[in-house]
């Protein structure tokens, strides 16, 4: 990976830091976050999706892309291992509404440790604010908000092997997924990174997603409309055949055709 070509794609002054610190790691991943979209655009067009990071970089930094959880995690882990971080992927599991899960493991979340402290560090979920959260007990909690909402990162067990990481909503914590804290590599998804990109019933077969953090807020992309977050408020635009490759490049700087999009309007 050209480190140096990836931190220009970024606008991330070199200068800034020199060693591994919490307020590195949060202008890192704040700058990664407000450039890289997640989405599955790949996935909806039936093309194989490289964990490769080579393929990653080039996808991302050379074609003006984004991706999800297995291409953006292990992307952002490579760098940060370049700086210096004590960086690991980690197996997570998806709680969806109603009390649901999604398959054990489905979801690729990144810790970065730091004086003895474990962050989420995650950029490639969708739903996550532009500052890493430290992961502690519930009585210690430290809530980290911005505009995308306000989020804390608790440990599952008196075991601390495990966490939880979740959003404040509906006057409540909602659990996003919970994770393992044990460190992995991306060839132990290989099954879930299959499942995710061919079967019918995964999510991301069945729609359309780009989502990207915004200085104001966030704006998230399905196949119908376009919504754009400022606090509280939401607008939302309707998205057809003849608009939505302006929508994607205005608001993801994205320019690609999603087959989907040509054909069901």
């Amino acid at each position: 990976m050209n480190v140096k070509e990836l931190e220009n794609y970024l606008k991330i002054d070199k200068k800034n830091f020199d060693v591994p610190t919490l307020e590195a790691l949060n202008y890192y991943t704040e700058h990664f976050m407000l450039t890289v979209p997640f989405e599955n655009i790949d996935v909806q067009n039936k093309m194989r999706i490289s964990v490769e990071i080579k393929d990653i970089f080039d996808k991302i930094v050379r074609q003006n892309r984004g991706g999800y959880c297995y291409e953006l995690n292990p992307l952002f882990q490579s760098y940060l291992k370049e700086k210096g971080f004590d960086a690991r992927i980690v197996s997570a599991t998806i709680h969806t509404p109603g009390g649901g899960r999604s398959q054990p493991g489905s979801h690729v979340s990144l810790v970065v440790c730091i004086d003895g402290i474990d962050y989420v560090t995650d950029v490639g979920f969708g739903d996550l604010p532009i500052n890493v959260i430290p992961i502690t007990t519930i009585e210690n909690s430290q809530v980290i908000g911005n505009k995308s909402g306000r989020f804390r990162a608790i440990f599952q067990n008196e075991q601390c092997d495990s966490f939880f990481v979740q959003k404040w909503e509906d006057n409540h914590w909602s659990t996003k997924y919970e994770a393992s804290l044990e460190g992995k590599r991306i060839q132990d998804f290989a099954e879930n990174i299959e499942y995710n990109q061919t079967n019918p019933n995964s999510i991301f077969v069945k729609r359309l997603v780009v989502t990207m953090s915004k200085p104001y807020g966030r704006v998230t992309m399905p196949q119908n409309y376009l919504t754009i977050t400022k606090g509280e408020k939401k607008e939302k635009m309707e998205i057809s055949t003849q608009n939505y490759r302006t929508i994607l490049k205005k608001y993801f700087n994205i320019d690609v055709i999603v087959q989907r999009l040509e054909t069901n309007h």
